[in-house]
């Protein structure tokens, strides 16, 4: 089903700063599948131990914006020639994805079944923070990365921001100084209404004039319920990976026994994660290297934090790191399916300035579907259905008239008018029918 939409990316490459050895073929500039040039020929990054790490570098490398998510199992189509890298652990600091600890150029155990990529931000980056989530903001334009002007910065501006990386929404947007000066940088000022998908939709304007920097500080994550912090490790987004928990000073591990789904629920709940896609044993985001804080965790799914569910006490187990828990989150939700017959099929609703509203079936069509199926992490559309199959909806109707290729990674990318024109009413909701996750 990859390779299905795979024609659409190839003639869509872009290479990295000069003298980089690096590029993406994908959709868009800032976001496909990886490819390093060794002798005279490119080939393709294995995803075994691929995380948003390893896309960090891959973004920075490729000057693009902030890293929002890494990909795996081929997402953006397989290669065809060799496969270059493979087991690539980057610490995130490093300038290149070929200082990164690898093996030796062309050794592997992959197919192009598990070619790696990511989705790096194409107009926007956050400079000099403590994590992807706050920083200086810096816009892409005209070729160019611009600052921009902190004097018309508003809460809008940072909204927008916020959510164009995945990283929630703002606590702060302005901490002068805090996270340095760009130098060498011309400013610009931005203007947004709140309602934009990305700051490039947002107005521009800019300027010649010494200007303080603008700054951010995302949530990353709504608050919780207060309990032993949790964290999710070596996953390909902040929403996967091996489950830790922080007890008496150090993160620690969660065995595996009894692991399951309700206790997956809790954990993707507790993160701000949606909801629970998958459970994952025996360290399949690898092994953790301190404690293993908790075992036979049996939870009813309604806790509001993994440490609520029954378990044997802190530091009492019969495991080792080879039992690691994991999790695969749906992530905080901006699409879902509604009363469809499982969760991989219902009417679309996709979510704008906090309010989920409905997509109207003009030019409703099985690519459309295709993005929305992905995005859902259902497979392959079966179906794209029209006149409300699944029911009327309430409330806005957001999109209309949407035009997707079938290899975006979101409704949101793919064209169409603005959020909320239409001339449509909810007996024209737009739903889908998808394999599920096979």
């Amino acid at each position: 089903n990859v390779l299905l939409f795979s024609a659409h990316l190839e003639p869509c490459s872009s290479v990295g700063l000069v003298g980089t050895k690096i590029k993406l073929v994908g959709p868009t500039r800032c976001s496909g599948r990886v490819e390093v040039f060794h002798r005279d020929s490119w080939g393709t990054v294995c995803d075994d131990h691929w995380s948003i790490t390893n896309a960090e570098v891959v973004c920075r490398e490729m000057d693009c914006g902030t890293v929002i998510e890494a990909k795996r199992g081929a997402f953006f189509g397989e290669g065809k020639e060799q496969i270059w890298l493979d087991d690539v652990q980057c610490t995130g600091s490093e300038s290149s994805i070929l200082k990164c600890p690898h093996r030796a150029l062309g050794v592997n155990n992959c197919g192009h079944g598990e070619d790696a990529g990511v989705v790096c931000s194409d107009f926007v980056r956050l400079m000099n923070g403590s994590n992807r989530c706050n920083g200086r903001v810096e816009v892409y334009q005209g070729g160019h990365w611009k600052k921009v002007c902190s004097s018309d910065w508003t809460k809008e501006d940072a909204n927008v921001v916020c959510r164009e990386i995945s990283c929630g929404s703002p606590l702060s947007q302005t901490i002068p100084s805090h996270f340095g000066e760009a130098h060498n940088l011309n400013g610009v000022k931005t203007h947004c209404v709140g309602n934009e998908s990305s700051i490039s939709e947002c107005s521009h304007q800019d300027t010649s004039e010494s200007c303080t920097d603008a700054t951010v500080v995302c949530t990353s994550r709504s608050c919780r319920s207060v309990g032993p912090p949790i964290r999710l490790v070596n996953g390909t987004n902040r929403c996967s990976g091996r489950v830790e928990v922080y007890h008496q000073g150090q993160w620690g591990t969660v065995c595996d026994d009894r692991w399951g789904m309700q206790e997956a629920a809790v954990t993707c709940r507790e993160m701000n994660c949606g909801n629970a896609l998958s459970v994952k044993y025996k360290a399949f985001f690898g092994g953790g290297r301190d404690q293993v804080w908790l075992d036979d965790i049996e939870c009813t799914g309604h806790e509001k934090t993994i440490a609520d569910c029954p378990h044997r006490g802190f530091g009492e187990h019969d495991c080792d790191h080879s039992e690691d828990a994991g999790v695969v989150c749906s992530g905080s939700p901006t699409v879902r399916l509604v009363n469809g017959t499982d969760r991989c099929s219902g009417r679309v609703e996709v979510l704008h300035d906090g309010q989920w509203g409905t997509v109207c079936d003009d030019e409703w069509d099985i690519k459309d579907a295709q993005v929305v199926c992905r995005a859902m992490d259902c497979g392959t559309a079966q179906t794209a259905k029209s006149g409300a199959f699944f029911g009327e909806g309430q409330g806005d109707i957001w999109l209309d008239d949407v035009n997707c290729f079938g290899n975006e990674t979101s409704l949101q990318h793919c064209k169409r008018p603005s959020f909320g024109e239409n001339n449509c009413g909810h007996s024209e909701d737009a739903g889908v029918i998808c394999s599920g996750n096979v």
